[in-house]
């Protein structure tokens, strides 16, 4: 039995805390510690940094996507697409035309198909194609954190 089937029947001693060792830590935890420590960087954050941390979450999310399809895990790879559509949707709606002009347009372009790549079918060049996109946008990832005030790494 795994410390996760266990959670609500501990053996554990009042005076212990954690996992014994050997074991697992709690998943939900880690995750709930993680989204406090996302949410701090986001609330204390400035326009650059947000958009690092926008990048960031974009990359977790499309590593998650194609190791998810890469296992077949299909429910999740749609979960993780979606998410990282969602992010670079935002990215994408967040351009300001009138002030970057044509470098607005050629992020807007590569943003486009960028998601077209992420949105393909899934087939036996799924992968190759979100490989693809992941690596588009980790050069403008680069490229920002090259001109982002503190260089920050998310």
């Amino acid at each position: 039995m795994t410390y996760q089937s266990q959670i609500g029947q501990s053996h554990l001693a009042p005076s212990q805390s954690g996992p014994p060792l050997g074991r697992p830590v709690n998943n939900r935890r880690t995750s709930s510690y993680k989204s406090i420590d996302k949410n701090s960087r986001v609330l204390s954050a400035n326009p650059y940094d947000l958009v690092a941390v926008l990048f960031a979450e974009l990359r977790d999310n499309l590593d998650l996507m194609i190791e998810s399809a890469r296992r077949n895990e299909h429910g999740k790879m749609f979960e993780y697409r979606a998410k990282a559509l969602g992010i670079l949707n935002g990215l994408d709606e967040s351009l300001d035309f009138e002030s970057a002009g044509d470098l607005a347009l050629t992020l807007h372009t590569i943003y486009a198909e960028a998601g077209r790549r992420i949105q393909a079918e899934i087939d036996t060049s799924f992968i190759e194609r979100a490989e693809s996109a992941r690596e588009m946008l980790h050069e403008i990832e680069k490229a920002w954190m090259a001109i982002a005030p503190g260089q920050q790494s998310f």
